[in-house]
């Protein structure tokens, strides 16, 4: 496909990567040569210098004969004039990353009139994530997927683990929980497990469930504690605090937000009087402690400044604080956020990513078996995606267990009627199911491109 990506910033660069990965013809448009450059030497994409919010630069990009533009610049109002003149000038579709809260309520009424195919909000749906995360302790690494209809979370097994020297269906008959167990991870190599996989001490355990489900597991496990999430503490006021903020004062969460901008707080002041709004720099130890920070349940960094969050949140983890979530948006820090015990970082760059390839992927085979949303876990090693069973489906209504899957293919979960199921032997699909499917090849783009001669 062609696609044009206007904006060479974090989120654009994210999805030039992935969208180079997969084989588009990707164009990226900037008005800043260093920054352009970089990613012309980094990936196999065409680089157009200009502002991406004109006929001229538009068309010396290929809009108007690309299959999607995707504006990604740090302003909203450029991406909207930028989806708007791509689709005049005859894309066939246009994306935009749409921020401000100021225009989350209204651009439903006038997205068909301005052409969009698809607005996204990174800060709301890093929110969303944050809220869901605090089900789980941090020692929990959880994501949803299937429209949030599931979670996959992953836990490390201790020599005391009781699943440690069990194996995958001795597990499932001790709980009897509807959870399943989708991939091991062991000394740096991906396993897929099935029934006959024996749990080892030092494995990386990924389960997916619902979250009721997975809850009940880790309860049993010992491993989570039930106490009712009460207090909150935020360092950071910007755009995901504001919409978290909302959402955890819906639950009646009681929140304290840190801020060192002054005109921030009193904007925060104004739209949340209920909260405690702190004008002080979050990274003091000493405001941090003098504001209550050891009786939170709840510690969640989200400065602009990926060390600044690190670094508060080892401190506020050192404090027994259950749930910490820093905000990281350098990859390349998950490994050390991992040494560190803040497995549960939420990263709004590639969550945008992530959700756009999953439209663009569905774009590509439209009158087939869509992928519905899409989830990159273990360092884009390991792809869940979720597919519509349409009438192409060549394995319909027939037992899984009669079905050739290519290696490293696992058929997780199957919705029927909006209601999800763990995928057994004897599961059948039918047209308008949803299917989960977890998958160490990339690049799938249609259900049948799971089985072994499709």
């Amino acid at each position: 496909m062609n696609i044009v990506i206007i904006g060479d910033g974090k989120v654009g660069f994210a999805l030039a990567t992935q969208l180079d990965h997969e084989g588009h013809n990707v164009t990226v448009i900037d008005n800043k040569a260093s920054v352009l450059e970089k990613t012309i030497n980094s990936l196999d994409v065409v680089g157009v210098l200009g502002n991406g919010a004109t006929p001229e630069t538009l068309k010396e990009a290929g809009a108007q004969h690309a299959d999607v533009v995707i504006a990604a610049t740090s302003k909203d109002e450029i991406n909207i004039i930028s989806c708007l003149l791509a689709r005049k000038l005859g894309a066939r579709h246009t994306i935009a990353r749409i921020r401000s809260p100021e225009y989350v309520g209204s651009l439903n009424m006038v997205k068909e009139e301005l052409g969009l195919s698809l607005e996204i909000n990174p800060e709301l749906v890093a929110a969303r994530e944050i809220r869901r995360s605090l089900r789980f302790t941090s020692s929990i690494r959880t994501q949803s997927f299937a429209k949030t209809r599931l979670e996959i979370a992953e836990i490390k097994i201790f020599e005391n683990s009781p699943l440690a020297g069990r194996k995958v269906m001795d597990i499932a008959n001790m709980y009897r929980q509807s959870v399943l167990f989708c991939i091991v991870e062991r000394e740096g190599e991906l396993l897929i497990p099935n029934g006959t996989t024996v749990i080892r001490k030092g494995d990386k355990v990924a389960l997916t469930g619902r979250t009721k489900e997975l809850q009940s597991f880790f309860n049993e496990l010992r491993i989570l504690k039930n106490d009712k999430i009460k207090d909150v503490m935020i360092v950071g006021g910007g755009r995901i605090t504001y919409y978290l903020t909302s959402m955890l004062l819906d639950l009646g969460i009681d929140v304290t937000i840190i801020e060192k901008d002054g005109e921030k707080c009193l904007a925060l002041v104004e739209k949340f009087p209920r909260v405690t709004i702190i004008h002080g720099d979050g990274t003091d130890r000493e405001l941090l402690l003098s504001e209550n920070l050891e009786n939170m349940d709840a510690f969640i960094a989200l400065t602009d400044n990926d060390e600044e969050n690190v670094m508060i949140s080892m401190f506020a983890n050192s404090k027994g604080i259950e749930h910490v979530i820093p905000k990281v948006n350098r990859v390349e820090l998950g490994f050390i956020l991992e040494k560190l015990g803040l497995e549960n970082a939420i990263t709004p760059k590639n969550i945008t990513a992530d959700h756009i390839v999953s439209y663009v992927r569905a774009m590509q085979n439209s009158l087939g078996s869509n992928v519905e949303s899409l989830v990159k876990l273990k360092d884009e090693r390991i792809e869940l995606l979720e597919f519509r069973v349409r009438d192409n489906c060549r394995f319909l209504d027939r037992p899984i267990k009669d079905v050739a899957f290519k290696p490293g293919i696992l058929i997780a979960f199957v919705t029927h009627k909006g209601e999800p199921r763990i995928a057994t032997g004897a599961t059948r699909v039918v047209c308008g199911d949803t299917v989960v499917v977890i998958s160490k090849r990339k690049g799938l783009s249609d259900i049948n491109d799971v089985l072994a001669q499709s």
